[in-house]
């Protein structure tokens, strides 16, 4: 099945995840508490955005409900599952680590401590979002350069030694998350950052979500240009420099867009964990390491899973709507755990 996937031309196999992505966010729109038909989400969604009339059997609360709450989660999961996809990929690549994810490694906890730090000394309050989202790009840089140091000085052979260190920064940056948030959790605004520790998208709304959504297909686009850096970054130093290319500097740029990749899908949807090794290293599995391949299937498929996670936490037990980083945890841990145990962990190719 995976040389038949391998086989099949990246534009009818991006084309088929295109057309599975789309029909799932539709899905997204029309399961629910409130159940609405197909033809009746395309009637809400045609009514905004070409001012048509809504059929008399639509009621208003419902087209609402769809517009206001189901569309912006959707898509927010969606940019969740392709910014993540994509930000676990490109750190594989950096630390040449199969088992690197910006959960496990700390990054996306660094960014949630900066943005609990800004609401919790009140730059929150004072300037708004867009100091929560500084201290969150600020809080993923500093792990990210904290990791990059931390992977210098290890052979490259040793990963085991990399991954105990992230989740040792995830674990002291989780701690200090939830010190403040205890401490302040009777201050004002500093009981929102509590949905972060869970990651959510419960409470997306429409132009912030659109606004990380632009974000995150811009650096799709970027890193779509960089598919033989990333293949060199694979292959080490030893092989860059008789080509003539100089890693360092394209680390760290890497680094720093990745740090506000993070950033802003933490400051909207909160820790969420697992998409960024599981997705970019079963699609690697399938697809071989070469990046201009892997890119699209990686994001398309990140985001499928986080699409179809949010739908499933919201259907599957009646009146409970599970935040979306609670269930991915609860497939992606054991998953990790089998991965580990198993140590079938590699670059594309066949397993090792």
């Amino acid at each position: 099945m995976s040389r038949t996937i391998r086989r099949m031309p990246l534009a009818i196999l991006t084309t088929i995840l295109t057309v599975l992505l789309l029909f799932s966010c539709l899905l997204g729109l029309k399961l629910g508490y409130l159940s609405v038909s197909l033809s009746g989400i395309v009637s809400i969604l045609a009514s905004h955005l070409l001012g048509s009339a809504l059929p008399s059997d639509i009621a208003m609360g419902i087209a609402d409900a769809v517009w206001d709450l189901r569309l912006p989660r959707i898509l927010l999961a969606l940019a969740v599952g392709m910014g993540l996809s994509l930000s676990g990929m490109v750190m594989q690549a950096m630390f040449r680590n199969p088992m690197s994810d910006p959960y496990i490694m700390g990054v996306s906890s660094g960014a949630s401590l900066g943005a609990a730090s800004a609401v919790f000394f009140g730059a929150g309050a004072a300037f708004g979002v867009s100091a929560i989202g500084c201290g969150a790009f600020l809080g993923a840089l500093a792990l990210s350069l904290i990791l990059a140091i931390a992977a210098g000085r290890v052979a490259p052979g040793d990963s085991s030694y990399l991954l105990i260190f992230g989740a040792a920064l995830a674990a002291v940056c989780g701690g200090i998350t939830s010190v403040l948030v205890y401490i302040g959790s009777n201050a004002t605004g500093m009981d929102v950052t509590l949905y972060w520790l869970m990651g959510s998208v419960s409470f997306a709304k429409l132009l912030p979500t659109l606004s990380v959504l632009a974000i995150v297909l811009a650096f799709i686009i970027f890193f779509s240009t960089q598919a033989r850096i990333l293949n060199l970054m694979l292959e080490g130093e030893e092989t860059a420099v008789p080509l003539g290319r100089q890693l360092l500097p394209f680390r760290r740029l890497y680094l720093v867009m990745n740090a506000l990749l993070m950033g802003s899908l933490v400051t909207q949807a909160g820790l969420i964990g697992f998409v960024g090794l599981l997705v970019p290293h079963g699609c690697r599995m399938v697809m071989g390491a070469y990046h201009r391949k892997l890119l699209p299937v990686s994001v398309l498929s990140g985001g499928l899973m986080t699409v179809w996670a949010d739908i499933l936490g919201r259907i599957l037990i009646h009146g409970v709507d599970i935040p979306l980083g609670v269930s991915l945890s609860l497939i992606g841990a054991p998953v990790f755990l089998g991965m580990l145990i198993r140590r079938s962990y590699h670059f594309g190719g066949e397993g090792a």
